[in-house]
């Protein structure tokens, strides 16, 4: 292999499919308005609030989850009780019962289960959402996509063939579980009560663990030459990824990366600079409209080094 592409979804976005969060905002408002009402209630966000949708959704604030929904009686009644239950097992040598009774836990469960299911049902339709695609040059030739999209963007515009093609988060055409959420675990938060911790529990469940998504990777990329990121976020969610691709890819390979914005530099700049490896062998460039038959392989039958150094 000489060429690993790691492809976000700024790919698709710039390709013309709409695969925004923003986009599956308006879905969702359209398709399942209750949905987006009771996530709204739960994480009372703001108009920026989706821009950073996967990161936000592990930041409940569990404490004013739990007082805005239940009535604080009902956890008096609750304790009640459960030593009302242990008084009774004590007595009769019972085995202690675990189960507690806990309608804020039970209820972001269902909020969260409900908003799979949607963002699964909306993944599935992106595809229909491109109008006139935009290409740009992908070399076919000794390369390996590890995708981050649900899409099939790849396959279907660029013919890459299956085998090259890893989808690390799930594919939506093949209606595989698909994975989406935060990257903060809820285990510093102080459980006062059984039902803090319930609800950090459901919560942790959409935790986003890079290195065990990238576990299920089998192709060797130890011998990829050129690294190119296209269209990543560079979201603190998904570092974890890139730390894990520079620890098995050569310390001498190329890397590439597109850039869209100010913000987009200011991401890339901070990451690189955290991995001073890369600052010698990093390019960044932004992703260009080709021709359909100039869509394979490097402009004008370049060497791979030339077209690098040129960038």
């Amino acid at each position: 292999m000489k060429h690993l592409y790691v492809i976000g979804n700024g790919f698709d976005i710039f390709t013309g499919l709409k695969s925004r969060y923003s986009d599956f905002v308006v879905w969702m408002i359209k398709h399942y308005p209750f949905v987006y009402e009771n996530l709204y209630d739960s994480y009372e966000m703001d108009g920026e609030w989706w821009n950073e949708f996967e990161t936000n959704l592990g930041k409940l604030d569990v404490f004013h989850f739990i007082n805005k929904f239940v009535n604080k009686n009902y956890f008096s009644d609750i304790h009640a009780k459960q030593n009302d239950n242990q008084q009774r097992e004590e007595l009769k040598n019972i085995p202690p019962s675990f189960h507690v009774e806990n309608p804020c836990a039970d209820r972001l469960a269902g909020l969260l289960d409900v908003l799979q299911y949607c963002f699964e049902k909306w993944a599935l339709e992106i595809i229909g959402t491109i109008e006139v695609p935009q290409r740009v040059c992908l070399e076919r030739n000794e390369s390996f996509f590890i995708n981050f999209n649900y899409t099939d963007t790849l396959q279907l515009l660029y013919k890459i063939p299956e085998d090259r093609v890893f989808h690390i988060h799930g594919r939506a055409s093949k209606h595989e579980h698909l994975i989406f959420g935060h990257n903060q675990y809820h285990k510093d938060i102080k459980y006062d009560s059984p039902f803090v911790q319930l609800v950090c529990q459901e919560l942790d469940n959409y935790y986003k663990d890079p290195f065990e998504n990238c576990a299920k990777l089998k192709m060797d990329i130890s011998d990829a030459s050129f690294i190119h990121i296209y269209g990543f976020s560079f979201s603190s969610v998904d570092e974890g990824y890139l730390d894990w691709v520079i620890s098995k890819t050569p310390q001498n390979s190329h890397w590439e990366i597109s850039c869209f914005s100010e913000k987009d530099k200011e991401r890339i700049s901070s990451f690189v600079s955290k991995h001073p490896s890369l600052r010698d062998r990093c390019v960044l460039m932004k992703l260009k409209v080709i021709e359909k038959q100039e869509t394979m392989g490097f402009p004008n039958n370049q060497k791979e080094s030339d077209w690098f150094s040129k960038q």
